[in-house]
């Protein structure tokens, strides 16, 4: 199991395939790589050398004194470093968009092209609201969370907080889901959106049409905001373009990166 020390985070990581280009796996919110990896990398290190990884205090990566989004982008950054590779194709769903999103305006040169699946830059004040109040369910338990209070959806067909349970496989991992939910819900106040046309690489945001967790709305807007960027929202996909439609996400994945010369 390769576990590498980062500065003082132990972070679990996987080095699969030897194409010439390198995809980069960053996993959802309080998740782990260990789904794509029994389920995905097949397909995708036959193309490519795919890296996946435990975001710290996640998966079979080590706990940390410390939690926050540049934090998480920055031990991305030195995996990297540490695997020699200069430049990636990263791939980033839902909360791990957030991490892409992060680690491409703090460390541009190391990005070959983004994939951002399912994600935003932003979110409104019931989507900050379910947000932090996902962390609160998973470290006070429904009851005392809530109080009895009905969340206000974020948008038609939103899927709040109240309805779903706060599952972690250990203790551990609480800390930093709970950091992971602050910093979305801090995506009210603090937008990722106006940074945006800092980024010159080329981006490929998808959405689903059917997406009941974070809506298709934040693809719109990256799109928007981006000049370099293909849009495809899947009328028919969930949360997760990228298992909920793999034929079609692969299809555009393929097209995109054929386009960009870099598949």
């Amino acid at each position: 199991m390769p576990l590498v020390n980062l500065d003082g985070v132990n972070i679990h990581y996987e080095d699969q395939g030897d194409g010439p280009v390198t995809y980069v796996y960053c996993h959802g919110l309080g998740g782990n790589s260990k789904f794509f990896e029994q389920k995905e990398l097949d397909w995708y290190k036959a193309r490519f050398r795919v890296i996946t990884w435990d975001n710290r205090g996640l998966g079979r990566s080590g706990i940390a004194e410390e939690y926050s989004l540049p934090l998480y982008a920055k031990d991305l950054k030195l995996l990297l470093d540490y695997l020699s590779i200069d430049q990636a194709v990263l791939f980033g769903v839902s909360w791990g968009g957030v991490v892409v999103q992060r680690f491409a305006l703090d460390y541009p040169e190391k990005c070959n092209a983004l994939i951002l699946d399912s994600t935003s830059s932003e979110t409104n004040v019931a989507g900050s609201e379910n947000w932090y109040m996902r962390g609160e369910i998973a470290r006070l338990g429904p009851e005392a969370a809530l109080q009895g209070r009905e969340l206000e959806a974020a948008f038609a067909g939103h899927s709040t907080a109240g309805d779903n349970k706060v599952i972690l496989e250990k203790d551990s991992y609480l800390e930093s889901y709970v950091a992971q939910c602050r910093s979305t819900a801090g995506l009210r106040e603090h937008p990722l959106t106006p940074q945006l046309n800092q980024l010159i690489m080329p981006i490929l945001v998808v959405g689903g049409g059917k997406d009941v967790v974070a809506g298709a709305g934040g693809s719109v807007i990256i799109g928007r905001r981006v000049m370099n960027s293909t849009v495809n929202i899947f009328q028919e996909a969930g949360h997760g373009v990228y298992t909920s439609d793999r034929a079609g996400f692969k299809r555009v994945l393929l097209d995109f990166l054929d386009k960009q010369g870099i598949y």
